[in-house]
């Protein structure tokens, strides 16, 4: 039996495409994504880890947080949390839920990119529909 070495990724974020063609991962706020024969690195991108203006407004109004846990809870607040391909693997889903962003990527086109910044309605599940045309974001209310 052969092993493959190790690769690192966040939160057990690991997606196979639907042809299982492509393996998605996230690493911090880094999307990779690999073919599944070789694991070579096809495709990589840096997020936008920058707040919804949403989550920004409501950040600012309710900081009472001391400093230090400020600084170290904004290190972990803009990895992704969620992790997404379209039915027909051309398009990548991958969500910042405590920045309140989701960001959309195209496989085929590496340039071209989409942002949905959420309001104030916290984290929750995030699904592209078939053809690709629609994102449903399931939400639940945020807690304190």
């Amino acid at each position: 039996m052969d092993f493959t070495e190790l690769y690192r990724h966040s939160a057990s974020l690991v997606a196979f495409s639907p042809g299982a063609h492509f393996i998605l991962t996230a690493v911090q706020d880094r999307i990779i994504v690999r073919k599944t024969d070789t694991f070579q690195i096809t495709r990589t991108w840096l997020v936008d880890t920058s707040p919804s203006p949403t989550q920004a407004a409501l950040f600012s109004s309710s900081n009472s947080k001391p400093k230090s846990v400020h600084i170290a809870s904004t290190l972990t607040d803009g990895w992704i949390t969620h992790l997404g391909w379209s039915h027909d693997s051309e398009f990548i889903l991958a969500a910042c839920a405590k920045r309140g962003v989701v960001h959309l990527r195209q496989l085929r086109d590496e340039n071209w990119s989409g942002r949905i910044d959420s309001g104030a309605e916290g984290d929750g599940q995030y699904y592209v529909c078939h053809g690709h045309c629609h994102l449903i974001t399931l939400a639940r209310p945020c807690q304190s």
